[in-house]
């Protein structure tokens, strides 16, 4: 499974960076960081990775959607 975490790995990120610019650069556009049209994709991929994460390690590794943002 650990490939299969991997191959999802550059997507996300990719997400996540058009995530960063909607809501840094969206000048106050979006109240919420749930309100970002990106936000979708990257919780759909964190929480694949996480199901896949438990069945793997017995627990989920990858930081939230938040947390990737801040990170």
């Amino acid at each position: 499974m650990d490939h299969v975490i991997r191959s999802i790995e550059p997507h996300l990120y990719w997400h996540l960076g058009m995530l960063r610019q909607e809501w840094r650069g969206g000048k106050g556009e979006y109240k919420k960081l749930t309100d970002c049209p990106s936000y979708a994709e990257c919780k759909a991929l964190v929480d694949a990775i996480h199901v896949l994460e438990k069945h793997e390690y017995g627990q989920a590794q990858t930081m939230s959607v938040s947390n990737l943002i801040d990170w």
